[in-house]
């Protein structure tokens, strides 16, 4: 691997390290679990995603679930985060 692309990659790791700890101090935050919470709701997180006679229906309940399933990926990131607050999330 040249350089190059190893500086890309660096960069790379750094703003997915960035985006994750935001997203984790945002929803850290009593207003934050409110809205994560609201998110979680609006995305059918905990809800069947299955549309009856309607893959259309189905994929675009999946786009909207895929949302939240990100968001949890990225508080359940690693990167030193105080457990108790974590726990939270």
């Amino acid at each position: 691997m040249d350089d190059q692309t190893k500086d890309i990659l660096i960069k790379r790791n750094n703003e997915q390290k960035e985006i994750a700890l935001t997203v984790q101090k945002v929803f850290a935050t009593e207003d934050g679990l409110f809205v994560l919470k609201k998110i979680s709701e609006m995305c059918n997180e905990n809800k069947p995603t299955y549309v009856d006679h309607n893959p259309n229906g189905t994929a675009y309940k999946e786009g909207q679930r895929s949302i939240i399933l990100g968001l949890r990926s990225l508080l359940n990131k690693t990167f030193n985060i105080d457990k108790q607050e974590k726990s939270k999330l």
